[in-house]
């Protein structure tokens, strides 16, 4: 066998890896900033000097296009520079965390650095870097200079401190990081949390808070000041906060370590997906934001932020993997938020009360999914009625025991009209959730009616006698127009369209039917057109029409004196009229060119009326 070597080209390679593994520039800073907190807090666990106080500084010489990390870490000896920063993908951070994992997995959790490539990010942000170092174990102090090409230089250097301090010309493209106020907001935002004090220049106070808000004095009001300030919420519902869980695996069970939080936000947004998204930092390094995976489907309505040393981040650092340790995090938060969402509704029902009323749409959705949630929401959520805000025993007082709802956003004004003229208020189930919430509410009491009025309007129709309106009746007929009688309320509405079920879709199967030209995309292929046949006739019998059926009104005084009046000159187009209204009043079943069509008819008639 002819065994070879791989070759591999450094420049190419240092622009895949530094240009294209990366999503932001801004990185860079991240990485040289997690660099330098390893490089201290290995000094710490490895000279064990009782007085040694880390620190990591910044300074920036904008004409010179200059940015400086120092550390006061651990530094560099020759050897390391070659086995670890010259080395790619090899880290001694990394290294050192598995030896400790064992015998002191508390200061191994301490180390954040994993793959021996953040290094690789200074050349994202600069077009030459140099490194000065004096490692704490003894030696010469030595420069390493680098421009991202095959080769990098190493001499002797004057540093009189031990510690590394990184310096990088920066490129045009990253300019930014030479802005002071653009380079300490990317430090606060991911190195927040980092217990070793990052100082700018020599400033006294460091940058960054060095704890997070669970460690605080008083962790609530931390947490509630963080929630303000990062996702700008004043004034949130609730507020849990994370702690370690057990998991099961079926056959064993894990423990997960979490610090963090979950809140519900206060102002909703009416739409499927609201929130469900987690702020990730792992080991105190901020990870990334929104990740929408962690939380369970159902948890659209709460926001929050974990610390997880268990969760592994990718390549670039920028998300997480979601392997067995990401489900085993997303259980626990799972079980973890169900149980402060039930002992809230137990403890506190009036805020609980709140925050279901705040995000009906989306608990709604849960609620349909989860028996045991939904017994605890079923008679507290608000649905959005022709009346208002309602709960359900609010609601079944009102209606007597019946449930009157319509399914479209659009076009139900009428049957919500015949709603009220009963006394009725009706549900308004066009969110996503509220009517198999509705389906799911009447079946767990089995003397509950539901009546879709989009559909099943003739529930709030009575029968009446056709002969008062006869001749109205006949004249409807002459023109084509399926006509019949029936009583309802309020009285002053003469006429109204009522359509059967499935009506849009069988005027689109029968506006398919009739396309005949094979060149027309709609038209249906000859397998097809029987299918479709067969369903439209399924589901129409005489009586039935899917244009819709002009209802007159038998409680209207209009309609009982317009009836006696078969001579007037002016009764054709007051029918006409009529007809007209119905439909656009309806606002179902129409195209805009057929709409257009009933305004000229409707103008039309007005003009007999009045010439």
């Amino acid at each position: 066998m002819n065994q070879r070597r791989f070759e591999l080209h450094l420049p190419g390679l240092l622009k895949v890896l530094a240009e294209h593994l990366y999503s932001s520039k801004k990185v860079g800073v991240r990485e040289l900033l997690q660099n330098a907190h390893d490089s201290c807090i290995r000094r710490r666990l490895e000279e064990k000097d009782p007085d040694y106080e880390p620190r990591i500084t910044l300074s920036l010489q904008p004409r010179q296009r200059l940015l400086t990390i120092i550390d006061n870490g651990s530094g560099m000896t020759e050897e390391e520079i070659g086995s670890y920063l010259a080395t790619i993908g090899r880290g001694y951070t990394r290294e050192m965390r598995e030896r400790l994992s064992f015998s002191s997995p508390e200061e191994a959790s301490e180390l954040i650095g994993q793959f021996g490539l953040g290094f690789l990010s200074a050349f994202l942000l600069a077009e030459e870097v140099k490194v000065v170092t004096r490692s704490f174990r003894g030696g010469p102090a030595l420069l390493w200079e680098s421009r991202g090409d095959e080769n990098y230089t190493l001499t002797d250097a004057k540093k009189g401190n031990v510690g590394t301090t990184v310096t990088l010309r920066v490129k045009p493209a990253a300019s930014f990081v030479l802005q002071k106020a653009l380079l300490l907001e990317s430090v606060r935002n991911f190195a927040d949390f980092l217990p070793i004090p990052i100082h700018w220049q020599d400033d006294d106070e460091p940058i960054n808070l060095m704890q997070a808000p669970w460690e605080a004095d008083d962790p609530e009001q931390a947490i509630l000041a963080f929630i303000q300030r990062v996702f700008h919420d004043k004034h949130p519902l609730a507020v849990f906060p994370l702690r370690n869980a057990k998991v099961s695996l079926g056959h064993d069970s894990l423990t997960v370590p979490m610090n963090g939080f979950v809140y519900v936000p206060a102002v909703s947004v009416a739409s499927v997906r609201e929130f469900g998204d987690m702020r990730v930092y792992i080991r105190r390094m901020f990870i990334c934001d929104r990740q929408e995976h962690l939380l369970p489907p159902w948890a659209r309505f709460v926001r929050g932020l974990i610390d997880c040393p268990v969760l592994q981040p990718t390549a670039s650092r920028e998300d997480i993997h979601q392997d067995d340790y990401f489900d085993s995090v997303r259980q626990a938060l799972e079980e973890q938020l169900s149980q402060e969402l039930r002992k809230l509704a137990r403890s506190d029902p009036p805020r609980w009360k709140n925050l279901v009323r705040c995000h009906t749409d989306v608990i709604l959705g849960w609620a349909v999914r989860d028996n045991d949630f939904f017994d605890q929401v079923k008679d507290i959520v608000a649905l959005r009625t022709s009346r208002g805000l309602l709960t359900m025993p609010e609601y079944l007082k009102l209606s007597g025991g019946t449930l009157y709802y319509v399914t479209r956003e659009l076009g139900s004004l009428q049957e919500q009209l015949l709603a009220e003229g009963r006394d009725v208020p009706a549900i308004d189930a066009s969110w996503f959730s509220v009517e198999p919430f509705l389906e799911k509410y009447a079946a767990a009491q089995r003397k509950i009616k539901r009546v879709q009025l989009d559909g099943e309007a003739d529930e709030l129709l009575r029968p009446a006698p056709e002969r008062p309106l006869a001749p109205l009746l006949a004249w409807y007929a002459e023109q084509g127009i399926a006509a019949r009688v029936a009583a309802f309320e309020p009285k002053d509405i003469p006429a109204l369209m009522i359509y059967p079920p499935d009506a849009e879709l069988m005027k689109a199967s029968q506006d398919a039917l009739n396309k005949r030209d094979d060149r027309d995309k709609d038209a249906l292929s000859k397998s097809m057109a029987p299918l479709v046949r067969m369903f439209v006739s399924d589901r129409l019998d005489e009586e039935t029409h899917w244009q819709g059926t002009l209802c007159l009104n038998a409680s209207c005084p209009f309609l009982k004196n317009l009836a006696k009046k078969q001579a007037a000159p002016a009764l054709p187009s007051v029918l006409r009229l009529l007809y007209q209204h119905a439909r656009l009043f309806c606002g179902r079943l129409m195209s805009p060119a057929e709409a257009a069509q009933a305004y000229a008819e409707f103008t039309r008639s007005l003009q007999e009326i009045v010439p």
